[in-house]
């Protein structure tokens, strides 16, 4: 079959070809099955017919024929023992002269072995109009016996039968071809549905439509399942990549702003130096600038590059750290950087949990880096730590004057500053917060409003299963 074809036209032409050679098949068991039951059927008369013929004989009665008690398709036959002549023929059976010549077709010695054996065999002959004979030979001390009996039966009625079922097979391949088409039709109406959502998806840019018809409980339903699931990722990871070279777009673009404001600084310097615009008093001062501004760029440098390096997957290194005693060192070294500053600690004896130890220090310096930035001096800071399994919780919460929640909201943005100190830090301190803990199978949350301070609660899972609790702001 073309494959070029519709499917419907496909599975039409299938079934009406499965179809017509079942029925041939049973045509020809039925053709089969008839004529072997009416031969033996005929043979076990013509058995009976010999014996009751032998009988009557024996008695001198008509075997068969006009004289005997009713007329009979039997026809029963005397052959001299000696010379092979015909002596008496007795019977009704239609066109005797073809059944003599039938007979004297075969010798003496045919006859007394079939006699012998008393098997039953075919007369037939080249005389085509007229049907074989089922005949039988009895042997008689005076004469050879056969009977016989014509096959009209067996060939007429297979030939009605193949006749009639003919007819049938045609009138039902004609009504299957008519009903079958139609429930072909309805039966592949979803699919259609389907290929025009799917053409009406390839042409078009909303991933949105779904496949119609999805029903668990049918082959083309769980088609539409599967296809509606597949594209449900296709619109999701179409989703994640615009918004991936969104951030890339904006990623660019603040790097390109923040690297521009120190490197122009430098040039205005450098270019004041070289028209010598810069009295001499005056160049240790612009050299700190200078310095300040390469530092500032340094800086920036370094933490894109270690954002970069945390996008990549396996950049952690987990080893067994007491987390506990980590907090307390780090806490110690923040008091003598800023001592008017109260830090309360609230942390168990010992947490040892599989962490990268140089990520976790730089989650919560550049947290502590975060309140000094933007609190003012005194304001008291409290750390707290908790964990449980691979879980791992880390607090900083301050007294400071907080932020609005719109703010709250981009504190995690890269390069987000907000209103709160324009041209303090590079505003890559809390993204790199939240790419480790990410990178950790954790989140970052914050909870801050004007006047009530700001709580950062990190979590952190080595086994990336962890989900932070819901929180408000």
């Amino acid at each position: 079959m073309h494959p070029g074809r519709p499917l419907r036209s496909r599975l039409l032409v299938g079934l009406l070809v499965v179809t017509g050679v079942g029925l041939l098949v049973s045509c020809l068991v039925s053709i089969l099955t008839l004529r072997t039951f009416i031969t033996e059927r005929l043979d076990a008369q013509l058995v009976l017919t010999a014996e009751r013929a032998m009988v009557r004989l024996d008695n001198g009665t008509p075997p068969v024929g006009v004289d005997a008690p009713s007329p009979s398709p039997y026809f029963v036959v005397l052959i001299h023992p000696g010379t092979g002549e015909v002596n008496q023929i007795y019977g009704d059976t239609f066109r005797e002269d073809v059944v003599l010549n039938r007979i004297a077709a075969l010798s003496l010695a045919d006859l007394r072995s079939y006699g012998r054996s008393q098997e039953l065999f075919e007369l037939n002959s080249t005389e085509d109009s007229v049907p074989p004979h089922r005949a039988t030979v009895r042997l008689r001390d005076d004469a050879i016996m056969v009977s016989g009996v014509p096959t009209e039966e067996r060939e007429d009625y297979p030939r009605q039968l193949m006749q009639v079922q003919l007819v049938t097979a045609i009138m039902l391949l004609g009504g299957l071809t008519l009903v079958g088409r139609r429930l072909i039709v309805r039966g592949l109406a979803p699919l259609d549905r389907m290929a025009t959502t799917a053409g009406q998806i390839s042409t078009g840019s909303d991933l949105a439509d779904r496949m119609p018809d999805a029903d668990p409980y049918t082959e083309v339903g769980r088609l539409g399942m599967a296809i509606n699931t597949m594209l449900g990722r296709l619109e999701h990871a179409f989703k994640a990549k615009a918004a991936s070279e969104r951030r890339v777009r904006d990623f660019a673009a603040d790097a390109s702003h923040e690297l521009r404001t120190p490197l122009t600084t430098i040039r205005g310097y450098t270019e004041l130096y070289r028209q010598g615009a810069i009295p001499p008093e005056e160049l240790p001062g612009a050299m700190r600038r200078v310095e300040g501004e390469a530092e500032r760029m340094s800086r920036l440098v370094a933490e894109l590059l270690e954002l970069a390096r945390l996008d990549r997957t396996g950049s952690l290194q987990l080893a067994d750290c007491d987390l506990a005693a980590l907090v307390r060192e780090m806490a110690a070294d923040a008091a003598a950087v800023d001592p008017d500053r109260n830090l309360v600690l609230d942390l168990p004896e010992s947490l040892v949990q599989p962490i990268d130890e140089p990520r976790f220090r730089q989650i919560l310096a550049n947290l502590l880096d975060n309140v000094r930035e933007h609190t003012p001096e005194g304001t008291p800071v409290t750390i707290r730590l908790d964990g449980e399994g691979d879980e791992t919780v880390l607090v900083v919460a301050d007294a400071g004057p907080g932020m609005p929640t719109d703010e709250a909201h981009r504190a995690f943005d890269r390069f987000y500053r907000g209103n709160r100190s324009p041209g303090v830090g590079s505003g890559l301190g809390l993204s790199i917060v939240q790419a480790i803990a990410t990178a950790h199978g954790g989140s970052v949350g914050i909870e801050s409003s004007p006047g009530a301070g700001t709580t950062i609660t990190v979590w952190l899972s080595t086994n990336g299963a962890l989900l932070p609790p819901e929180t408000t702001d």
